[in-house]
């Protein structure tokens, strides 16, 4: 723009950019980052507009939605978000964000980056509490097909460094871990006698062979660790049950908590099972009801970062007797996903 005026007039200039640049600031006789810039003209002035290239791929929240796209560009770090770069919320608590999820949208073989197969026997070539399995990395005992994961128990001989069992099944560990927030898992579970499922946590400074994190963060054993138990089944398949165990920081003494709920239609129906951990309490719900509340004060071991476990154990304490008839059954999991406070 370029013209003759009177002294004293009022001047008024607007920048506007091409597609791919933005408006940087004035220079030459005015310097400002003001658009529309508005002066009064008291002598010859030249004025440069200065405009600076837009990177198109930048990603001003490490988000992974690029700004142009981003209608939510202050994410805090940690969050997951959609493809709007927006906190994904928890459907029954918008309080709570998601950190962490699968949600088996892919086939064959479970996700690495997500998961670890717990398949050394820590017993003397057993598992504790008498269950009578052991756990496999292969493809018949865990996998994922048509959006869900499925952990497959079978009855068939099978020998691990000399150790026979004549079931098998699979234990994960999340390779992610967590300390407070919301956990909610969807799924089916398996209904023949003798299964006994689970969905679980165990604090990350457990010493218990094989496991993912090893001795990373801590060396302690059980229950010193902490236990939390979303869901267990025993042999009473109507049933559901949250527990909570522990050693008692000040004393090492075992302590523990529970209770159990009814639930219908466990292996044909999904429910969401949950917990929501925070720093003064832990609560176990089914199908987003709370039937198990916990105090969490300073003498138990809830403070410290937890990992989820998913399996299906045969027989043992809760498992119970065995069908002689069985052959497998299965446990079907649509998503696991973990949230915290936004």
């Amino acid at each position: 723009m370029s013209g003759v005026y009177d002294q004293g007039s009022s001047i008024n200039l607007s920048a506007s950019p091409n597609d791919g640049y933005e408006f940087s600031s004035w220079s030459g006789g005015i310097s400002s980052n003001d658009n529309p810039l508005s002066f009064q003209l008291n002598s010859d002035i030249k004025v440069v507009a200065n405009f600076s290239e837009v990177d198109l791929n930048s990603d001003i929240d490490n988000d992974g939605v690029k700004n142009e796209d981003d209608k939510c560009p202050d994410t805090p770090l940690g969050f997951l978000v959609d493809e709007n770069g927006c906190q994904i919320k928890n459907e029954f608590d918008n309080s709570f964000s998601l950190v962490w999820t699968d949600e088996f949208s892919y086939e064959g073989k479970l996700d690495s980056t997500k998961w670890h197969h717990q398949i050394i026997p820590p017993n003397n070539g057993s598992w504790h509490n008498g269950e009578e399995q052991h756990y496999t990395d292969r493809i018949e005992n865990s996998s994922v097909s048509d959006g869900n994961l499925k952990i497959i128990a079978k009855k068939e001989s099978y020998d691990v460094n000399g150790s026979i069992k004549n079931y098998t099944s699979a234990r994960l560990n999340s390779k992610f871990a967590f300390k407070y927030g919301r956990v909610d898992i969807r799924a089916k579970l398996p209904s023949a006698a003798g299964t006994w499922p689970a969905f679980w946590t165990l604090g990350t400074n457990i010493n218990e062979v094989g496991n993912y994190f090893g001795d990373s963060e801590g060396n302690v054993g059980w229950p010193m660790c902490g236990e939390i138990d979303i869901m267990e089944q025993s042999t009473n398949k109507s049933e559901t049950l949250g527990h909570f165990h522990w050693g008692d920081v000040n004393n090492g003494n075992y302590g523990n908590y529970g209770d159990k709920t009814s639930i219908e239609n466990a292996s044909t129906t999904y429910h969401i099972y949950s917990l929501i951990w925070n720093n003064s309490s832990m609560q176990i719900l089914l199908d987003n009801k709370v039937f198990l509340t916990m105090t969490n004060t300073q003498s138990v071991p809830f403070d410290n970062r937890h990992y989820l476990l998913l399996n299906i154990a045969m027989g043992g304490n809760l498992g119970g007797t065995i069908d002689p008839n069985f052959t497998q059954d299965e446990m079907i999991v649509d998503y696991v996903r973990v949230f915290q406070k936004n």
